[in-house]
C-alpha cells in the first residue's frame, strides 16, 4: 500500500517534470492531460482508502459477531443484578406527593382570592348603600369625605401595624434561632 503511493507520487512528479520539458505547443495539452490524470489518481486513492475502511469496519464486525455468539452467558446471581430502584422510587413518591401538596395549596390560594374579590364587591355595594341613607338622613357630604378620610387613614395605621408586627417578628426568629 505505502510502496503504490509512494511509486505513484514519483511517477507524477517525473510526468511533471517532461510536462515542463514539452515544446511550447503541445505543452497546453499535456498539462491538460496530466491534471486530469492527477485528478483519476486522487480519487482512486480515495476509492481505495473507503473500500479499505468498509472492509476493516466489515472484519471488526464479523470479528466481534464472533466472540458474542461464542461467548457462553450465565444466568444472573442475585449479588451482582440489585438494582437501586427503592431510593429512585421513594425519592419519585415524595416529589409527587409534594407536587399534589402545592397543587392543593395554589387551588386553596385562588379560592381565597375568588372570595376576597367576591366580599370587595359586596362590601362597595353596603358602603354605596350607606351612602345613599346617610344622604336621605340628611348628613351632610362633607362629614361622609370625613368618614372616608378617616377610613383611610385606619387603612394605612392598619398596614403599618401589619408590617411592625412582622419586622418584630422575623427579628425575634433571627436572633432566637
Amino acid at each position: 500500500e505505502a510502496v503504490v503511493s509512494t511509486q505513484s507520487t514519483g511517477d507524477c512528479e517525473r510526468l511533471d517534470i517532461l510536462v515542463r520539458k514539452e515544446p511550447a505547443h503541445r505543452r497546453h495539452n499535456s498539462k491538460y492531460r496530466y491534471d486530469q490524470l492527477i485528478h483519476e489518481s486522487r480519487a482512486l486513492n480515495t476509492a481505495l482508502q473507503t473500500y479499505r475502511n468498509k472492509h476493516s469496519a466489515q472484519e471488526r464486525e464479523r470479528s466481534e459477531r464472533e466472540e458474542l455468539l461464542g461467548k457462553q452467558f450465565t444466568a444472573n446471581d442475585n449479588s451482582h443484578t440489585i438494582l437501586a430502584l427503592d431510593a429512585a422510587l421513594s425519592f419519585n413518591d415524595k416529589v409527587s406527593h409534594s407536587n399534589r401538596g402545592i397543587d392543593r395549596m395554589l387551588d386553596t390560594g385562588a379560592q381565597a382570592l375568588k372570595q376576597l374579590r367576591e366580599q370587595r364587591g359586596t362590601l362597595k355595594a353596603i358602603k354605596n348603600r350607606m351612602a345613599g341613607i346617610a344622604n336621605t338622613l340628611g348628613l351632610s357630604t362633607t362629614v361622609m369625605k370625613l368618614v372616608e378620610r378617616r377610613s383611610a387613614h385606619d387603612q394605612y395605621l392598619f398596614y403599618i401595624g401589619c408590617c411592625v408586627t412582622l419586622l418584630i417578628m422575623f427579628l425575634l426568629l433571627y436572633y432566637v434561632l
